[in-house]
């Protein structure tokens, strides 16, 4: 009998159109192995997964005393720093990056959040232009390309979206709530509601106008009208791609069920009940809950090959949003609580409370990631998170930016390490060191002026 094959393109389809896609099967010819290499004794996959990246921004620095690892060589289970402990599972793929500068973010147009923001991606001064900004300084978009849409022109070509933008609690349209450009003054706005990036990356299917089936029913649909091609397939596949496809689509409905909570169950004693309303993502108290949607969201997008490149970015940039979520301690804005320095330390604890939080998201996302499996491997074997920031510390400092690195890209990062530069650099050469880890071959990237290369130490 004929070998029975899978496209990667594939999808599973249903009536009206109903589209949901699939994870890398086996049948989709992507069963290359991957071993150990001799040097590194770590798992190291060859070329038949695509490389991805991803961008995690957070704003307003962060507290360097509780931020620095206490060493250089990284083992799994160390406490690194008091910010970055909830990574402590994960340290043998972190790369911790010192001596790293934002100096193209020193000058030009702007003041200090917008250049650090505008700049964080594309390295290169902002336009001349009418945004107000918190010195009372103005500028306009940022000049040029960011480093994830260079990427995304390379290797997000064959997927069905070139990139793709989330935020949390980002608002208005202006520079402090944009990091991602297409090219010069092309900003991209990212997706605040994880409802619409659901439906954008999941119901992919057509609804007849005079259809009046409520949006929660329509996330619902997808996953029903999917199910009988589900089980046709099934039975072709070997038990590994049964657990795999299994997995995913339990991973997909989990999304999905929590998009919809408050739907009550079927019963002959029930009138329909009014529904739930959605989680409003535009409320702080909701931030932990929108966050782990957006980063689930993110995966799964990684994972069906919707897109290899991914940003989600944490609030605008001086943002005064109040993150009382995290205790009773906090009470003020995290901009202005930033500007109070960490010499108070009840100040210090509430502002490493905030740091913590964020790398507490990174490790789940980390988790998530390594939790879907790929080949002999995970999805994460070939992903590079980038966890950026504009600002060292709350007091607009633009040197020693605490650069975190998650991810080898597919081995060509040697994690599990702080690296520190020998002299400060500008963070033009740390996204030269990105774009090629994504197989971009790049000498520079920004404004030349700031730029020397690669970062050394990075891949040996």
């Amino acid at each position: 009998m004929k070998p029975f094959r899978l496209s990667r393109r594939a999808a599973l389809r249903g009536l009206g159109g109903a589209a949901l896609a699939l994870p890398f099967l086996e049948v989709m010819g992507c069963s290359k192995r991957f071993a150990p290499s001799e040097e590194t004794g770590r798992a190291s996959l060859g070329a038949e997964f695509p490389k991805r990246f991803v961008v995690l921004y957070t704003p307003n620095g962060t507290v360097p005393p509780d931020f620095w690892p206490s060493s250089t060589q990284f083992q799994n289970g160390e406490e690194l720093s008091p910010i970055l402990a909830p990574l402590k599972d994960h340290n043998e793929d972190l790369l911790v990056l010192g001596n790293v500068s934002a100096l193209s973010a020193l000058v030009g147009p702007g003041d200090a959040h917008q250049k650090g923001t505008g700049q964080c991606l594309t390295a290169r001064a902002m336009q001349e232009g009418d945004f107000p900004g918190d010195a009372g300084l103005s500028c306009g978009w940022a000049d040029g390309i960011s480093v994830d849409q260079e990427i995304a022109n390379h290797i997000g070509t064959r997927t069905k979206f070139l990139s793709l933008e989330l935020g949390v609690l980002v608002y208005g349209a202006n520079v402090g709530a944009r990091i991602s450009y297409r090219g010069p003054a092309q900003p991209l706005p990212p997706e605040n509601s994880p409802y619409a990036a659901f439906d954008r990356l999941f119901s992919d299917f057509s609804v007849a106008p005079e259809a009046t089936t409520r949006k929660t029913e329509q996330r619902r649909a997808v996953l029903d009208k999917v199910a009988a091609d589900y089980k046709r397939l099934q039975r072709r596949l070997g038990a590994a791609d049964q657990e795999k496809l299994a997995g995913h689509l339990a991973s997909v409905e989990d999304i999905a069920s929590r998009l919809d909570r408050g739907v009550a169950p079927t019963s002959a004693a029930c009138a329909e009940p009014a529904l739930t309303p959605d989680v409003d993502p535009d409320k702080v108290a909701n931030m932990p809950e929108i966050t782990r949607l957006q980063l689930d969201l993110m995966a799964m997008a990684l994972a069906c090959d919707l897109t290899r490149v991914v940003s989600l970015q944490f609030t605008n940039s001086a943002t005064t949003k109040v993150l009382s979520f995290l205790g009773p301690d906090i009470t003020e804005g995290h901009h202005p609580m930033a500007h109070n320095g960490y010499a108070d330390p009840a100040n210090r604890k509430r502002l490493t409370m905030i740091s913590r939080f964020y790398a507490e998201q990174l490790a789940y996302l980390i988790a998530k990631l390594k939790s879907m499996p790929e080949g002999n491997g995970s999805v994460f074997d070939n992903t590079v998170i980038f966890w950026t920031n504009e600002h060292a510390d709350g007091n607009h400092l633009r040197q020693n930016i605490p650069y975190v690195l998650a991810g080898s890209g597919g081995g060509h990062f040697k994690t599990g390490r702080f690296v520190s530069q020998q002299k400060q650099v500008g963070h033009n050469d740390l996204l030269v060191s990105l774009l090629q880890a994504m197989g971009v071959d790049a000498a520079s990237f920004g404004d030349p002026d700031y730029c020397t290369g690669p970062l050394t130490g990075l891949t040996s």
